[in-house]
């Protein structure tokens, strides 16, 4: 395999030809040729690699060729996982269908989706037995009937490939469910489009995830204790793509969560009681109608008490310190109705006109024996090591979701991936600071695995300007920082005529310069796009790329994951250095639990995550050895404070001007 690879990654390779197969051109990188070589190495000998690639190595090549071949060896399907479901599907619609035809060999893959992104076409038929009377409203039976029409001519069943997009309460009602499956025994099984994925997975060399789906996956697992369950299949090797987002991501999926949406949906579907529709709405099962009638009363009258004493808070999560702090009037009620479910599912279950309904009623109890007891587990704190919050979403904020994640998912990971004796692969443009990857390994539970740190193809001395405002008021003292920040920001917009990112670590500073500025841009004739007040963020970046000169301002979202190469991305100015909120539930408990081992939080966790922040805002300029321009950073600690120089020392070396 090593001298295969060392062959296709050559001056010769048969990527020269890739253009023809509807890849783009072949430039020979020495960077992509070691990476490969060091993933298949590590790939042969059963060890993990964490690789840090950046911008125009080549990594996706470099580690999907080695992943290709250690599958066609017999050891296994190997798992790439992505951070995006769109970035998903670049690989199987883009990158190997040109692998496939240039190769040399032939190997499968397939695309895993979570099973709530199939219909099934039992509940499917059932809900168009009832039509509209199970919805309520005419909009809904007609998306019912359109679902329909769908089915007949669709190769996939997926919600993807839906062509609209459907109400909630529409494809909830047909979609495939964990629990509510009757595999062999169901009249569709031959055309189930979910056995029909599951079957692809079975056979693929390469499977394609993300990472929600990867680690839904590894917790299901976890949960089941032997290895079975959740969604993907045994697999050989992993490939964890945008590693640097594992972290929180691993942390929220290996956590526990319950919410109000999620309680009052599965009752709602049981019964309503006020328009007298539900699984349980005909039939004898009249203490079972009352159960949920009494539940969804308590659940109102909880949750509105939760909300009411959440107002008077701020806006963002809010932390959970004392176990019992809130009473929990909905064990018992919601005990009463999963028990009723039960029942009525069991009473069903000989009935084979009835299965269908008695499968419903089954999986709609374990629905909500889960949130029942995630939040039970959350009211009084029963996981340890976890910080637990709540957060307030959907219109108007008038949900509420119990959120517990574990404060050290490295302990978690260590024992779940990285010590189960099959090779992982850790890859991102960002995840070294100063060249070393001790800090990522050991936040993620990778220690003592072998890393690799490329260098970047691209000439930053000569494509890259690096100006560090000085002067400014401290960031922390708004009143004075805005006026002048606004200042700064018409000079260095004039500068390149637009074409600029202006990235921001809060909403609320965002909005006051957007609101600042919209006059100058105006007048400017740079077109201002601002995050969160008209178009989402894929049509803001599509109008970006189109409209040269444009302004963009962003927050999180737009600090990494974002591709715009060419003249219409000139510039990108960081207001302030991207340290996390101190105040939020996640930050605050990880940063005590350093404090109490002895350690100096700031040093070793508020830092090292600023940098690397830093450092993927920097790299949002040059995609392509073609770009250049300016980054900008307003912020007077990265000149003015003993920590600067580390932020400046863990770019790549470019021409700096202090102004």
């Amino acid at each position: 395999m090593i001298e295969r690879i060392e062959r296709f990654f050559s001056i010769d390779s048969p990527l020269r030809r890739a253009p023809e197969v509807g890849g783009r051109p072949y430039e020979h990188r020495p960077q992509q040729q070691t990476m490969a070589l060091a993933v298949a190495r590590q790939l042969q000998a059963g060890q993990s690699l964490c690789v840090e690639a950046p911008t125009g190595v080549g990594k996706t090549f470099a580690y999907l060729v080695p992943a290709i071949l250690h599958a066609l060896g017999g050891a296994g399907p190997v798992v790439v996982s992505t951070h995006t479901i769109s970035l998903q599907e670049q690989l199987l619609k883009k990158d190997v269908p040109v692998l496939s035809a240039l190769l040399g060999v032939e190997f499968t893959a397939a695309l895993a989706k979570g099973r709530s992104n199939y219909v099934c076409l039992r509940r499917l038929q059932a809900m168009a037995e009832v039509e509209a009377a199970r919805f309520g409203a005419p909009a809904l039976a007609a998306q019912l009937e359109s679902l329909w029409r769908w089915v007949g001519s669709t190769p996939t069943g997926c919600l993807g490939d839906l062509g609209f997009e459907p109400l909630r309460q529409v494809w909830e009602a047909v979609c495939c469910e964990r629990g509510n499956c009757l595999n062999a025994q169901c009249p569709h099984f031959r055309q189930c489009f979910l056995m029909r994925a599951r079957g692809q997975l079975q056979r693929a060399h390469l499977i394609l995830a993300n990472h929600a789906l990867f680690f839904s996956d590894l917790a299901m697992k976890r949960q089941g204790g032997t290895g079975d369950g959740g969604v993907l299949p045994a697999y050989g090797a992993v490939v964890l793509d945008e590693a640097h987002l594992v972290e929180d991501c691993a942390a929220e999926h290996l956590g526990l969560q319950a919410g109000s949406f999620a309680l009052r949906r599965c009752l709602r579907r049981l019964y309503q009681a006020d328009l007298d529709r539900g699984l349980l709405a005909e039939g004898p099962w009249a203490e079972a109608r009352q159960a949920v009638t009494r539940a969804a009363e308590a659940c109102d009258l909880f949750f509105r008490r939760v909300a009411e004493w959440l107002e008077p808070q701020a806006q963002g999560p809010l932390r959970y310190t004392v176990p019992g702090h809130l009473p929990n009037y909905l064990d018992g009620p919601l005990l009463k109705v999963v028990q009723a479910a039960s029942g009525v599912a069991q009473s069903l279950a000989g009935d084979p006109d009835s299965e269908a309904a008695s499968r419903e009623l089954s999986a709609l109890g374990e629905d909500l024996e889960s949130q029942r007891l995630n939040l039970r587990r959350f009211l009084d704190m029963e996981t340890p090591e976890h910080v637990y919050w709540f957060e307030r979403h959907g219109r108007e904020q008038r949900e509420v979701l119990f959120k517990a994640v574990p404060v050290h998912v490295g302990t978690l990971l260590r024992e779940s991936l990285f010590q189960e004796g099959l090779p992982v692969i850790l890859t991102s443009a960002t995840l070294a600071i100063r060249g070393r990857m001790d800090y990522y390994l050991g936040r993620v539970g990778a220690e003592g695995v072998e890393s690799l740190v490329l260098d970047s193809p691209f000439d930053f001395q000569s494509q890259v300007t690096l100006y560090i405002a000085r002067g400014l008021p401290d960031p922390n003292d708004l009143e004075a920082f805005l006026p002048a920040a606004a200042d700064r920001l018409r000079h260095y917009l004039r500068l390149t005529r637009g074409s600029a990112f202006v990235l921001f670590t809060s909403h609320a500073m965002m909005r006051r310069l957007a609101a600042e500025l919209a006059d100058f841009c105006a007048e400017e004739k740079f077109p201002l796009l601002v995050q969160g007040e008209s178009l989402p963020r894929s049509q803001m970046l599509e109008a970006f790329r189109r409209d040269i000169g444009s302004v963009l301002f962003g927050t999180a979202s737009f600090w990494t994951g974002v591709d715009v190469p060419g003249e219409a991305l000139r510039n990108v100015i960081m207001v302030r250095l991207p340290f996390s909120v101190p105040d939020h539930p996640l930050v605050a408990a990880r940063q005590e639990a350093i404090e109490r081992r002895g350690g100096r939080s700031f040093t070793e966790y508020a830092l090292p995550e600023a940098i690397l922040r830093f450092r993927q805002g920097f790299g949002r300029l040059i995609r392509s050895r073609t770009d250049s321009g300016v980054v900008v950073v307003l912020d007077r600690r990265l000149s003015a404070s003993n920590y600067g120089k580390a932020f400046i020392q863990s770019v790549p070396e470019c021409r700096v001007v202090l102004e």
